[in-house]
């Protein structure tokens, strides 16, 4: 994740929204679409950051969870399909332990199986940030 703070322009990976995946043969009748689209982006992006200068280095990490359900007697291991109601159990805890942590934000990752944490704040440019990634990490 980055962050430009003086310039107000905030960069961010898209949020996932629940939703039904296409197939890789539904896809592929949209690569090009995909493709012009990017490159769209990304000259629309570097026409809207080319003259910066000076701004404060604000970044972030991410953290993809995977949820699965380990059968120690069969000896499988399967996913969990309880991603949803992981993420709203871990973001009321955040919002619980808020004044003991800065904390994080969880949100739906690719699949129903999946979950993602970020920073509810982001990290700036200083060495003593690289202490707060850690403190990030736990919960």
């Amino acid at each position: 994740l980055f962050f430009s703070v003086n310039s107000n322009i905030f960069t961010a990976p898209g949020l996932l929204k629940v939703g039904v995946p296409k197939t890789w043969d539904e896809s592929k009748k949209d690569l090009g679409y995909i493709r012009k689209a990017g490159i769209r982006q990304f000259i629309s992006t570097y026409n809207r950051v080319k003259d910066l200068k000076g701004d404060e280095l604000l970044w972030g990490d991410e953290i993809e969870y995977g949820v699965f359900h380990i059968d120690p007697e069969n000896k499988k291991i399967r996913l969990s399909l309880r991603a949803k109601e992981i993420m709203d159990q871990l973001n009321q805890k955040e919002a619980e332990n808020s004044q003991y942590s800065e904390g994080c934000h969880w949100v739906p990752e690719y699949g129903a199986w999946m979950v993602e944490a970020t920073p509810n704040r982001p990290y700036t440019g200083f060495s003593t940030d690289l202490l707060r990634v850690e403190r990030n990490m736990r919960l």
